[in-house]
């Protein structure tokens, strides 16, 4: 999995990271800090919702869930993610779902989007924890509705506000693909040739395929 993560942390670092001598970044815990991880943009790339999946599958190894989701919006990517990777390589269907901030004032009013039914057992995933905040609403909304919750994935812990300790204090197991330290001091060694390694697997991939098709 080194490759994977090595990966998906240039990504990150790439797009979602931003710094400041000063602090200059509103968080949406209120606090303001001088970094900024926006993991949405990194996201967008194929390539590193392929990595995110194929390491959040090997972290939880053979863990039994019905359903994987979190709450809106950054959760929903990793939330399919993950899903299609289960749904590639072993064919079994873990739901998606979503939990929504507020309810809505039109058609259902459930503030859970997608097909959950109590008893139901989840894992609850998110994109990056300051203080915990939007795990743990994410995980008392799905308790209410009487999912079970045990586990929470993050993408990035910023390791600040508690937010470990506030997720555990709800009684469940807090797994972090990265720390904020991770993205700050990355200088990416050994990625160009990883990299480099990776386009050479594609070509070959593709020059296969064409080969096969001439045969």
């Amino acid at each position: 999995m080194a490759l994977e993560r090595c990966r998906l942390l240039e990504i990150l670092r790439r797009t979602s990271y931003l710094e400041s001598d000063a602090p200059i970044y509103r968080l949406a815990s209120g606090i303001d800090s001088k970094y900024y991880v926006d993991c949405k943009k990194g996201l967008s790339d194929p390539e590193a919702r392929d990595c995110l999946a194929t390491l959040i599958v090997e972290m939880l190894g053979h863990m039994p869930m019905d359903a994987v989701g979190g709450l809106e919006l950054g959760a929903y990517p990793i939330a399919t993610s993950v899903s299609d990777k289960i749904y590639r390589d072993t064919g079994k269907k873990i739901r998606v779902f979503v939990v929504r901030k507020d309810r809505k004032k039109h058609g259902s009013t459930s503030l859970i989007a997608g097909d959950t039914k109590p008893g139901d057992r989840v894992l609850i995933v998110d994109d990056v924890i300051t203080s915990g905040n939007s795990a743990i609403q994410a995980i008392d909304t799905v308790r209410q509705a009487g999912l079970k919750v045990d586990h929470v994935v993050a993408m990035v812990d910023r390791e600040e506000s508690n937010g470990r300790k506030n997720i555990e204090a709800k009684g469940v197991r807090f797994h972090a693909l990265f720390t904020l330290s991770d993205l700050i001091n990355f200088d990416g060694l050994g990625d160009k040739s990883e990299g480099r390694k990776s386009d050479q697997k594609r070509t070959l991939r593709s020059q296969s395929s064409r080969v096969a098709a001439t045969s």
